[in-house]
Parts: structure tokens; C-alpha cells; sequence
């Protein structure tokens, strides 16, 4: 039976080892990171679009699962493609999109590798995934594995939002809650990670988990038609930036597209170890980081996969901005009020950097920009507004509107 997948092997992305298309989380050679090489003659030959799937199966050939019976799918859709004219207009931006994850399933992007990792955990015959997670992840991970099947043991730090930690107790199989950040969690989990204990869902290693975010770009490609200008991405641990440029460049190599946008990289300033080595020239350097209201950008120490990400930024003319967690929740407002999206803080994030570095004069007023804003707000914890009610009466709504006083 041919495979749906037109995946052929991995390729290190230090000294160029090929390896066999197995599970397999470094280079045999020098312990460099993996990617997956696919065959761009049949990406070429074929439709990019199997319109009767749903979710990344819709893109199956640029996906790493061989056999369609290891999918699993919550039924989702394409995610929203937003032109924000209003607000863009107050950025001085005049093609400013959103690509909203906050339609997935879970209400976040992290929906989309989920679907590969929980499919390759089949296809490579574990029962059991996880992941490491400041809250979306970790509630992703858990209920792809419910549907199909697997155990999902999920680790999540205890100051993730109260949303996000009720939704995967309710989900998960098993839940570890841990005290610190991600960077205190991750070498553990690692380790039981090559013990073979579970399959590896996390986002430090695996390439197989990360092909799934390749979505992200396929679909603004097929909401589009064409590629961006630019292509603004959260940044925890730059695996959405890392796999939505593979999508673009494979675009590219197969003649969908002329170039690949260039990638922008957005972080929280707690946070923001890949935008200070590209302000500075310098090599990327781990820092100790505190708490941050956007949680999916709270990685200080971003590894191997944080070089790479530099690397690729810079060899794709890219560009890298960080913001405050002020000027974080100032975006999320506006762009609640402006255009009616209600997105969580690491949603606002990309929005945030673009306008910071539009201020900046480092962007093209007439450059086409996509952000991706990466979950929705209802995920949030947000302080109880202190209210004061009013006797119901039709005056109240006229003093609302400011209409003036009827006969």
C-alpha cells in the first residue's frame, strides 16, 4: 500500500547526516537536531488539498504518517485568516492580517503538532505521549491522546491560568504539576523521554510532533494564494516559526510560490533570548526568566532548537522583536475593541512586536504581514472586574448610546 505520507528520511541539520525514517531524536553522528526531508516531486505532482480530510490530514503527503489509520482528528477546520484594516490603519500598516488558532479544538496552534505527535505515537507503537508545557500544550497533548486512546502524562507548571489547569486535569490520564518554569522540568522529562517510557511530544526534540505546525503556513497559502511578506510567530521554543519557514520553502522548491516569507520572531521581554542576539549579532544565550503573561513564550533556555531558530531567522532576512507584558495586554485590548478578537496574551504578543517594530521604521508600511495569534482569550485568567449594577431601565441605554432624551 503507498504511503500517505511523502515523507523519505531525516537529515541533520548540523553536519548533514541522513538517518532512516525511524523514531529517532538526534544524529546519530554528532547529536545534532533532526528534520524530515519529503519528496518534492510528489509534493509537486500532487494536490496540495485532500478536501474530504480535516485538520493537518488535509495536507497528508507533507505530513510524517505513513498509514491513515494511526490519524486522529477532532474535526478541525481551516482557522480564520482576519485582515485587520482598522487597527492596522492605526499601526500604519495597510495589509495586516491575523491567522486565529483560537478556532482549534483545544483553542490554541498547538492542536496542530498534537495531531502528529498522538499519530506518531501509534505509527511507532507507544501507549503512552507527553509533553512539558506552560498550559496549552499540555492540555493539547492530553486530549488528542484521550481520542485516541493512549495515556497522555502531561507536566504543567502550577502557574499556568485556571482554565488551562482545569481543562487538562479533566482531560489528561496523568497530570504531574510542577513548581518552577519550564527550563526546571524539561531535563527530567527528557530523560524518562530516552528511557523509552513514553513517546516524546515535547517540543525540544522530536521532529516528528513538529511537521504537524507546518499547517499553519499551508493553509494561510490556500486562504491567500500567495505567500506574505512576512510571517509573525510566537516564539517559546520556535518550533511554530521553525516548521511553518519549512512549509514556505517547500511552497517555494515545488513552484507553489516565488520565496518564503520572511519570518519574524515574537517573544515576551522576560523572555526574549532570540530577539537580544539579533539585535546584537551575538549567539543566542539562555537567561533566567520569571513569570510573563504570555506563557507560551516563558522558555529561557531554548537549547539547540533556539540556535537553529537564530540561524534560520537570520539566513531568511528575518526579523525578531520582544514587548512587555504592558504592551502585551494594551494589544490584546485593542485588538479586542478594534477588530472584535478576543485573544490570550501569547496571541497578542506577534501583533504587539509588529507594532513595535513598525515604530520602530523597521517594516515596510505597505509589506503584507501575517500574525499568528496562537490561542484564543478564553483561556486566560483574568482578575474579577469590580462592578456596580444599576436599576434596569430604558435611561440606561439611552445614556449609554448618548442618544438624546425621547418625548
Amino acid at each position: 500500500m503507498r504511503s500517505e505520507s511523502a515523507a523519505t528520511n531525516l537529515r541533520c541539520v548540523d553536519c548533514q547526516q541522513s538517518h532512516a525514517l525511524e523514531y529517532r531524536l538526534a544524529c546519530q553522528a554528532c547529536g545534532g537536531l533532526l528534520e524530515i526531508e519529503y519528496d518534492l516531486q510528489r509534493l509537486k505532482d500532487e494536490p496540495l488539498v485532500q478536501p474530504h480530510r480535516t485538520g493537518v490530514w488535509r495536507y497528508a503527503a507533507w505530513m510524517p504518517v505513513q498509514d491513515g489509520t494511526n490519524f486522529v482528528t477532532l474535526g478541525e477546520q481551516l482557522s480564520p485568516l482576519f485582515q485587520i484594516s482598522r487597527l492596522g490603519a492605526e499601526l500604519g500598516l495597510r495589509r495586516l492580517w491575523i491567522k486565529f488558532e483560537g478556532s482549534n479544538p483545544t483553542g490554541t496552534v498547538k492542536d496542530r503538532s498534537s495531531q502528529t505527535a498522538v499519530a506518531c505515537a501509534r505509527q511507532f507503537g507507544f501507549d503512552a505521549v507527553g509533553v512539558v508545557s506552560t498550559g496549552n500544550a499540555a492540555s493539547s497533548i492530553a486530549t488528542y491522546a484521550a481520542r485516541a486512546g493512549l495515556r497522555g502524562l502531561v507536566c504543567c507548571y502550577t502557574r499556568s491560568t485556571a482554565a488551562k489547569m482545569a481543562h487538562l486535569a479533566g482531560v489528561a490520564s496523568d497530570v504531574i504539576w510542577y513548581e518552577g518554569v519550564y527550563d526546571d522540568m524539561i531535563r527530567h522529562f527528557d530523560a524518562a523521554v530516552d528511557r523509552g517510557w513514553l513517546f516524546d511530544g515535547g517540543a525540544t526534540r522530536n521532529p516528528f510532533k513538529q511537521d504537524g505546525k507546518k499547517s499553519i503556513a499551508l493553509e494561510t497559502y490556500e486562504q491567500l494564494g500567495r505567500a506574505p511578506d512576512l510571517m509573525v510567530y510566537p516564539v517559546g521554543m520556535g518550533e511554530t516559526l521553525l516548521a511553518g519557514q519549512r512549509a514556505w520553502v517547500a511552497l517555494a522548491a515545488t513552484g507553489r510560490i516565488k520565496k518564503p516569507p520572511r519570518p519574524v520572531s515574537a517573544q515576551s521581554t522576560e523572555a526574549n533570548t532570540i530577539a537580544e542576539a539579533w539585535r546584537t549579532g551575538a549567539e543566542l544565550r539562555a537567561k533566567t526568566i520569571g513569570y510573563t503573561v504570555a506563557e507560551g513564550t516563558a522558555v529561557g533556555d531554548m537549547g539547540a532548537k533556539g540556535r537553529l531558530t537564530l540561524r534560520r531567522i537570520r539566513e531568511q532576512n528575518g526579523l525578531a522583536g520582544d514587548v512587555s507584558d504592558e504592551e502585551t495586554l494594551d494589544m490584546q485590548r485593542r485588538l479586542a475593541q478594534t477588530e472584535g478578537l478576543w485573544v490570550g496574551p501569547t496571541g497578542a504578543v506577534p501583533l504587539a512586536v509588529t507594532a513595535r517594530l513598525a515604530r520602530e521604521g523597521k517594516l515596510d508600511p505597505n509589506a503584507e504581514i501575517v500574525c499568528i495569534s496562537s490561542e484564543t482569550g478564553l483561556k486566560g485568567d483574568w482578575p474579577q472586574l469590580q462592578v456596580r449594577g444599576e436599576e434596569p431601565s430604558l435611561e440606561l441605554i439611552r445614556q449609554s448610546l448618548g442618544r438624546p432624551p425621547t418625548e
